[in-house]
């Protein structure tokens, strides 16, 4: 065996050549337009398969009217009453799956209590291994949903937010509640309306 054998290019191969320019040039565009409109559809179709409009459980948009109760604050974070309240009618309305009534009593009943509020470090930050680089913060609620004598949902929700580690901290925390209580607004509407029927 010699080290100077010779080996054939891949070209060379039988049954294999270049493509010349003008035929790849041509049909390269064309592949890949193809490629993404059936990349596009795929996407669309997977998408249309994981979400729904209005309600899950087989009942019609905003024929059920829902009535939220003041959440009661237990923790030693003030201000959670109205804050958490205000986002779970928001969400309410947002959501149109309930109709939020304001006057008498709806069809469905949700009271609850705020239990829980907490701060908890994530992370830490390159130079500095004991300082956290961020924070959650969570409120707690525990909540129960009547729709006449039957417990529609029952169990405790949770919302949260992401806050950076700031100088200013309280103020970051305090400006990111709202988002915590959004949060939580959203967890409770579709658990109620994903609730037992």
């Amino acid at each position: 065996m010699s080290l100077n054998t010779f080996e054939e290019p891949p070209h060379a191969v039988r049954g294999w050549a270049p493509a010349s320019r003008s035929s790849a040039s041509g049909s390269l565009p064309r592949r890949i337009g193809s490629l993404g409109i059936l990349l596009t559809a795929c996407a669309l179709f997977a998408a249309g398969c994981a979400y729904s409009l209005g309600p899950t459980n087989q009942q019609v948009a905003g024929a059920q009217s829902i009535t939220i109760e003041a959440f009661p604050n237990e923790t030693l974070q003030p201000g959670l009453t109205d804050v958490v309240n205000n986002a779970v009618r928001r969400q309410v309305q947002r959501d149109g799956t309930f109709h939020l009534e304001t006057r008498n009593t709806g069809d469905i009943v949700v009271t609850g209590t705020i239990i829980r509020y907490g701060r908890l470090p994530l992370g830490s930050r390159r130079d500095d291994v004991l300082t956290p680089q961020d924070y959650d913060i969570s409120i707690v609620a525990k909540v129960k949903a009547m729709r006449g004598g039957q417990v529609v949902y029952e169990g405790e929700v949770i919302g949260r937010a992401l806050v950076a580690s700031t100088p200013n901290l309280n103020v970051s925390e305090r400006e990111n509640i709202p988002v915590a209580a959004e949060n939580l607004a959203r967890n409770l509407i579709s658990s109620i309306a994903n609730g037992s029927w």
